[in-house]
């Protein structure tokens, strides 16, 4: 229960590997980058968008100061008042959509001058020891494909085998010392 699958919320193909097997990573560590042009279309989109809106809110400011002037008619300034609502709306189901695939939409990432449009970071969800890892540089990925998974090793449970005559000597909250091949 104290442990979480880390995958790839889209495909594509991995550029880097940040963590490795054993490392301790903390909320928000960068993982891996994963090279995606299904992220480049939704960010271009989210662009796109953020630009109609621009030009939208231009017009609909130009129509409203017409419209109070008398100079336009009220059709025009609803019009552009419309369009200037629709335009919101598809800059916020674009954002929904990259925040969606965990893409972080406060800052540059989804700005065409960062390091690519279509530059997918892979960040730990909380804090934990890496236990496996399943990615490499270079290869492809899915959608939910599990790239690593990180464990909470504050407690950790022993599975172990006593012989029979040992039983006696166990007592509930014993300290014990824990010895394997590997450690």
């Amino acid at each position: 229960d104290r442990a979480v699958h880390v995958a790839s919320l889209m495909p594509g193909v991995v550029q880097s590997v940040h963590a490795f097997l054993g490392d301790r990573v903390e909320p928000g560590t960068l993982m891996a980058v994963i090279h995606s042009g299904e992220l480049a279309q939704a960010k271009a989109a989210l662009n796109a968008a953020r630009e109609r809106k621009k030009l939208a809110t231009t017009r609909f400011d130009r129509e409203k100061q017409l419209w109070q002037k008398r100079i336009s008619s009220e059709q025009e300034y609803l019009d552009a008042q419309s369009v200037l609502v629709e335009s919101r709306i598809a800059e916020r189901a674009a954002l929904e959509t990259l925040q969606a695939f965990g893409v972080r939409t406060g800052d540059e990432s989804v700005d065409e001058r960062s390091e690519g449009l279509a530059r997918l970071e892979v960040f730990a969800p909380f804090a934990g020891t890496v236990i496996e890892k399943k990615v490499a540089a270079g290869a492809a990925v899915e959608a939910r494909t599990p790239l690593y998974r990180i464990a909470d090793l504050g407690t950790v449970w022993v599975i172990a085998s006593v012989y029979e005559r040992g039983i006696a000597k166990i007592r509930k909250g014993q300290r014990a010392r824990i010895v394997t091949d590997a450690y």
